[in-house]
């Protein structure tokens, strides 16, 4: 027989199908630094106010006064970030842009760039086999993360 709170953590495991492990244990480490902010009982309406708060402070940056961008995903090698303007006319559609540890600018993500980014590094032959294969937007249709991020994030740090 599996009590309440065998079940309650069932289905919060059923939320980690198709994760890494580290990714897992970052996502328990921050709900645990949350939960060190807030009042007992918990209530959702705070905590979804205090989320949200939080994730607008380190996510989302204003580039003018016509937009901002907030953080699609990340790993070691690049942050790939999500533009949208202020003015629906000035982007028809949302545009994705990357940087890197060594370059701060907004760059497209498109195939080419990356390609010119990393193309004197050790993982550039992974690179270019990995966009024979796949899309650049590509997502895993699991954890919704691009499947270049997940590439990198196999990739030991080290190695560059």
């Amino acid at each position: 027989m599996i009590n309440h709170e065998d079940k309650i953590i069932y289905d919060v495991l059923k939320r980690f199908d198709g994760m890494h492990k580290i990714d897992i244990c970052d996502v328990l480490h921050k709900i645990e630094m949350l939960l060190t902010d807030l009042t007992t009982p918990i209530d959702y309406g705070n905590l979804k106010k205090e989320l949200l708060f939080k994730y607008a402070k380190e996510h989302i940056t204003a580039i003018d006064k016509n937009g901002y961008c907030y953080l699609e995903d990340h790993c070691q090698f690049m942050k790939v970030y999500r533009i949208k303007s202020v003015f629906p006319i000035l982007f028809v559609r949302q545009e994705l842009f990357f940087t890197t540890p060594q370059e701060y600018r907004l760059i497209p993500y498109t195939a080419t760039h990356i390609r010119s980014t990393f193309c004197n590094t050790p993982v550039y032959p992974m690179i270019a086999d990995f966009l024979q294969q796949h899309s650049i937007t590509k997502r895993n249709p699991k954890t919704k993360r691009l499947l270049l991020i997940e590439l990198f994030n196999q990739i030991d740090p080290y190695y560059m």
